[in-house]
């Protein structure tokens, strides 16, 4: 449930299924819940487990019995290996869907240790989907492509300037170099800088590079600006992006960058990473411009050139926000996934009790042992809460 994309899709998913009138509930092996008001605007039941108060093992107990008392017949695990445990326990007949978001040989990894207890793996991009097909464990499992989809703006289009006033350029997600590679910042803002046009530089997420950037991104121009908002409820994300022109985005792998989305939909142009996976589907020359991972000096190139082309810009932006409208908003997403799963089965009948075994893809699985858990059980009492 930490602050993301992930966490971000549960709520659009779970909402939704919830306006249908079909049953949802999230389920967290951790007390973080940083979009609690977004979930319960929705009305979506979220369960969280205390790791501050329990170890995993009487955490993951917990939280089966949570599950067996809202007999899902569908379970979804989203993201981490822990979650993925949950998977082990479920009853014959529950249908086990694990979701893939970011193309990454780290995490196709610990897919693979959990390939026994899938019955379908979700791809959040067609790059994914190809990788985990190619997986031969998973050659008897139902692999989807089943990307993001995010609500869309009451309005058609950001209205982008045609004029030349300051371009108003955002970077929305965490503040981090692994992925994010948010130390290319102050390299483009020095380019941005050189060329001597106006702009607006939007900062909006929190992280450990946060202290550092601002530092390094310092701007005396009164018409060459950089401001750094922190982190923003999920509510308030719509309106910062109708003040946008340019979504920004310089990692180095991704899934399908639901921020990227979000701004589509809103009419900001993107000037992102070119990227195989989730980017390239999305975005192509009609509605954002794509940089090459080996050339830092083109996001500033592009947000020059669209300075300089406010035509271009406009007609960007109306592509990018017609492109998402047309296949990425929260009820396409939520109509692909019904489509791929079963019908509900009768009959599934929950055990009273759980045995919980070591995790399976813990590097130490000695550490998980029945007689090691009443150790850690007595040293956390003795933790204080952070």
């Amino acid at each position: 449930m930490d602050l993301g994309g992930t966490t971000t899709f549960m709520c659009n998913f779970a909402g939704e299924l919830i306006r249908r009138n079909i049953p949802a509930a999230v389920f967290s092996l951790s007390q973080a819940h940083p979009l609690a008001s977004d979930f319960k605007g929705q009305l979506i039941p979220v369960h969280c487990e205390d790791e501050r108060c329990h170890i995993f093992e009487d955490r993951l107990t917990s939280l089966l019995r949570r599950l067996a008392h809202f007999r899902p017949t569908v379970v979804v695990a989203n993201l981490s290996a822990t979650s993925f445990e949950a998977l082990r326990y479920v009853p014959r007949g529950v249908f086990r869907v694990g979701t893939v978001q970011s193309a990454d040989a780290g995490w196709y990894a610990t897919l693979r240790i959990y390939h026994a207890h899938l019955d379908m793996v979700a791809a959040v991009s067609e790059t994914i989907q190809a990788d985990v097909r190619a997986m031969s464990e998973f050659a008897n499992v139902q692999v989807c492509y089943l990307p993001y989809g995010v609500p869309m703006p009451v309005t058609e289009t950001n209205a982008v300037a045609v004029t030349h006033r300051p371009l108003r350029i955002l970077y929305l997600g965490r503040l981090v170099q692994e992925q994010k590679r948010v130390c290319l910042f102050p390299i483009i803002l020095q380019k941005l800088k050189e060329s001597g046009i106006p702009f607006h530089w939007t900062l909006a997420g929190s992280g450990p590079e946060q202290p550092a950037l601002e530092a390094a991104m310092k701007s005396n121009a009164p018409e060459q600006i950089v401001t750094f908002k922190g982190k923003m409820a999920y509510r308030d994300v719509p309106a910062l992006l109708a003040q946008q022109d340019v979504f920004l985005l310089t990692s180095d792998y991704e899934g399908l960058p639901l921020s990227l989305l979000e701004a589509m939909g809103q009419g900001l142009v993107p000037v992102v990473s070119d990227l195989p996976s989730g980017i390239r589907t999305v975005v192509d020359e009609s509605n954002g411009i794509r940089v090459a991972l080996d050339h830092p000096a083109g996001y500033a190139e592009a947000i020059v050139r669209l300075h300089h082309s406010r035509d271009e810009l406009l007609a960007l932006s109306r592509n990018a926000s017609a492109r998402v409208r047309q296949e990425y908003s929260v009820s396409a997403m939520t109509d692909r996934w019904l489509a791929a799963l079963p019908a509900a089965p009768s009959g599934i009948t929950w055990p009273e009790h759980f045995a919980i075994q070591p995790i399976l893809a813990a590097a130490n699985p000695w550490r998980f042992s029945p007689p090691v858990r009443w150790l850690r059980r007595i040293l956390i009492k003795f933790r204080k809460p952070a």
